[in-house]
């Protein structure tokens, strides 16, 4: 199983969308995916149920479940959901010894390393404990990145503020690559960042991109995937590429 942090620094750039339509399109590829939800936001476990879980990441992170207990099973791939008492949890990781290694140690108690192919993790755009933890946790991070202006600035920041982590916490952390999203047919702006971000960042992995397209919107509405909702649509058409390169990249 390969574990992948889905992380970006800036909000807004469709880094929970990829989370949810990355892992749907992998799970129609035929693969086991599992996602977790570890941004007190809960934007990801909005788009999976209406019910909120009783067992969350902040059962995982404080120890009080082991991480099996609280995958919960579903249509598409399976889940640990979150909810705002995640919060709770950085006050009380805040005194616990060796913070940054409650989610990595909870995957090696858990022995699910054969149960999935993929565990994609959905981290708050900020780095905090929660992202420093799934950063250790995992094998390999993808950055989306919106093809906007101020986005494109702030992948400068965000490079230099995983230095650190993967040099103290997991050194065996790769840059899977950069997925542009959001982008727009219509506007000059949208290709020239575009264009930008692959001449600025072409020493690493860039995904084909992700056009903006409306279907995306009715994830969270309907609480199916966008193969469900319109496997014909850009949207579907668009992380179906990324996830085969997902694949063959490895």
């Amino acid at each position: 199983m390969e574990i992948v942090s889905i992380f970006n620094l800036k909000g807004g750039v469709g880094k929970t969308t990829t989370t949810h339509s990355l892992a749907s399109a992998l799970s129609e590829l035929g693969k086991k995916v599992l996602v977790i939800d570890i941004d007190p936001q809960s934007s990801l476990t909005f788009l999976i149920t209406q019910n909120e879980p009783s067992r969350t990441t902040r059962d995982v992170l404080k120890s009080s479940r082991k991480l099996k207990e609280c995958i919960m099973k579903g249509e598409i791939f399976d889940y640990i959901g979150s909810t705002l008492e995640l919060v709770l949890a950085e006050q009380e990781l805040s005194h616990t010894w060796n913070r940054e290694n409650a989610l990595k140690e909870a995957f090696i108690e858990s022995n699910i390393e054969n149960d999935y192919d993929y565990c994609l993790i959905d981290c708050p755009p900020s780095m905090g404990v929660f992202s420093l933890n799934a950063l250790t946790a995992s094998h390999s991070l993808i950055i989306p990145c919106q093809c906007e202006l101020l986005a494109l600035q702030g992948m400068d920041i965000l490079f230099q503020a995983i230095k650190v982590p993967m040099q103290k916490l997991n050194k065996n952390l790769k840059i899977r690559g950069i997925i542009p999203t959001l982008l727009s047919g219509r506007t000059k702006l949208s290709k020239e960042v575009y264009e930008m971000l692959m001449e600025t960042y072409n020493s690493y992995n860039i995904f084909s991109p992700v056009r903006i397209n409306s279907k995306l919107a009715d994830i969270g509405i309907e609480k199916k995937s966008i193969f469900q909702i319109d496997k014909r649509s850009n949207g579907a058409k668009d992380y179906m590429t990324i996830a085969k390169e997902f694949i063959a990249y490895e």
